[in-house]
């Protein structure tokens, strides 16, 4: 996938907007205290609490899981294929490859993605 940049709008609670170009758009939210991303847009609601071990989400009557932050990866797992796979680089997330499911919400995701990476970072240079 090639890199794209998105306009992204902050708005009230931590919410920050993704403005799409042809009309629409979507919100998204990381929540450091429940340590779970919310998006919110047209095509469904989404929220991934994050857990010790075995994160697991429902998107669009499916059930995912999404393995921990090692190594600056992430993938996101339908049963054993992956469906998203992402590296973590200094200026947010990239998205490698994505699935048909998770293609309308690839921004809110990369977004919510890095900001939650971000939110990891700062406790541990603070508790560092």
């Amino acid at each position: 996938m090639g890199p794209s940049e998105y306009a992204v709008q902050r708005g009230r609670q931590g919410w920050r907007f993704v403005v799409d170009p042809h009309g629409g758009g979507a919100r998204v939210r990381y929540d450091s205290w429940r340590d779970r991303i919310l998006i919110e847009s047209v095509v469904g609601f989404l929220q991934i609490r994050f857990r010790w071990r075995n994160t697991t989400f429902l998107w669009r009557g499916r059930t995912y899981r999404i393995t921990s932050m090692i190594w600056s990866r992430i993938t996101i797992f339908d049963g054993e294929r992956p469906v998203v796979e992402a590296r973590l680089t200094w200026s947010g997330v990239r998205l490698e490859s994505l699935g048909p499911d998770f293609q309308p919400i690839e921004r809110e995701l990369a977004i919510g993605l890095g900001q939650r990476a971000l939110a990891l970072t700062m406790v541990a240079a603070f508790v560092g």
